[in-house]
């Protein structure tokens, strides 16, 4: 729908094009690498943020590029429903159904359970130490 108001020159023909789903998988593997991805790609970023390392900006692009490639052939490596959705959305190969379940509940899911992880006495212990790792060098 937004690519048909052709708001920039890129957009121009673009809703129209015939598309297809990138998920090679089932709806439940394909949600379970959306969320663990997502987790992942949350935990670390956080952690970086966390210990103010250097060449953490690098290192985090890094990581998460790599999560994309990792899942790209199975389910598309977004891991964002939003950019999942304005990308794939009513593409042949997957119905509504199957889409929210995989990039909205998936990496909804994923990125819950890394607030939880994130809090958890046992990250937080390993955070403390990377940044006192870091104050001694």
């Amino acid at each position: 729908m937004l690519w048909a108001l052709e708001l920039v020159e890129t957009h121009q023909g673009k809703a129209y094009e015939d598309c297809t789903a990138d998920l090679q998988v089932d709806m439940i593997t394909g949600a379970i690498i959306e969320a663990v991805a997502t987790c992942l790609c949350r935990l670390v970023s956080r952690t970086l943020s966390e210990t103010e390392a250097r060449l953490s900006n690098v290192f985090d692009a890094f990581f998460g590029t790599t999560m994309v490639v990792l899942a790209f052939n199975f389910s598309g490596g977004y891991f964002n429903p939003a950019l999942a959705t304005s990308l794939k959305l009513g593409c042949e190969g997957n119905d509504f159904v199957e889409h929210m379940v995989v990039y909205w509940l998936g990496a909804t899911l994923g990125s819950l359970a890394s607030v939880f992880i994130f809090k958890t006495n046992w990250f937080q212990d390993k955070i403390q130490k990377l940044q006192a790792k870091d104050k001694e060098e």
